[in-house]
């Protein structure tokens, strides 16, 4: 069976604002390179991936979304969030150390969330509007957003179907606990899906091809002891292998991580992080472009 025949799915980890640039950035190579980074059955977003999905299905070129993170922060609604990561880990490990089970952690997550003085909502819709092109949902190509809720922990995910506008799945999946508010959708407040998984690429055990880009190469790691996951890479990586799934994955090079830099909240570093990405995908064509069209 040759890949034209193949069903393919495209798997956008989270990883902050940075995360954003450098995936955006790594397409734009592939599609230098020569690989159409549209044909694709299936997008999985979460967090910052959901961001990048929702763009990718907007109907913009991606050269045209590639240049959104060449803008000067001056031009956008982005500003630089203080970020304490041992703080922000420091709250995650409570959450989870005190559970019995995954989803009580990230009910206890989604409350100190909750309880937690951030920016408004209204606030973080308008710069999450100021990210997509269109607030449309795409008919042609299917986009998978994952969130949390925040009062019970579960996990859920919104799609086409879902009757839920794009802008506010999006808004939901990039709800990072304590740093942006829980989004409000039919009365339920969501927070991040990165809270579940922070790429979710079980999702895709029906495609046949599954591009995974994991944005920070720490999602990848194995869980040493409880977590808020409901799963963890590894397992993600088993559930497309048993569905008979070709798997490929792509991670920051060295370069990469240094432009990406500590603070992935950091709007500054975007376009550092947009073009090594994109050095990264130039690179990664070829390999990817025969992933992607290889005969069995």
């Amino acid at each position: 069976m040759t890949a034209e025949n193949k069903s393919k799915a495209l798997v956008l980890s989270g990883g902050g604002i940075t995360g954003t640039a450098w995936e955006l950035g790594v397409l734009r190579g592939l599609k230098e390179g020569g690989v159409d980074v549209l044909d694709f059955n299936l997008i999985v977003g979460t967090s910052a991936g959901s961001s990048v999905g929702a763009q990718l299905i907007s109907g913009w070129g991606i050269e045209e979304l590639y240049n959104l993170q060449m803008k000067p922060i001056s031009e956008t609604n982005e500003s630089t969030v203080e970020f304490d990561g041992q703080k922000f880990r420091e709250m995650m490990a409570a959450a989870i150390m005190s559970s019995p089970d995954s989803q009580t952690a990230r009910k206890r997550i989604g409350e100190a969330a909750l309880n937690t003085k951030t920016m408004s909502e209204e606030e973080r819709l308008e710069i999450i509007a100021s990210r997509l092109p269109n607030h449309q949902w795409n008919n042609k190509i299917s986009l998978i957003i994952n969130v949390v809720d925040a009062e019970t922990g579960e996990w859920k995910i919104f799609d086409k179907d879902s009757d839920i506008p794009l802008l506010l799945a999006v808004t939901a999946s990039s709800a990072i606990p304590g740093i942006y508010p829980p989004t409000t959708i039919n009365g339920r407040r969501y927070i991040d899906g990165g809270m579940s998984s922070g790429t979710n690429a079980d999702l895709a055990k029906d495609e046949d091809l599954v591009l995974i880009l994991v944005s920070e190469p720490t999602m990848t790691a194995a869980a040493m002891g409880p977590t808020m996951h409901r799963i963890t890479f590894e397992e993600e990586l088993q559930v497309l292998k048993e569905s008979g799934a070709e798997v490929m994955v792509i991670t920051p090079d060295e370069t990469s991580i240094k432009a990406k830099g500590i603070n992935p909240l950091n709007p500054e570093k975007r376009r550092d992080a947009a073009q090594s990405g994109f050095k990264q995908g130039l690179l990664l064509a070829d390999k990817v472009g025969k992933f992607l069209k290889a005969i069995n």
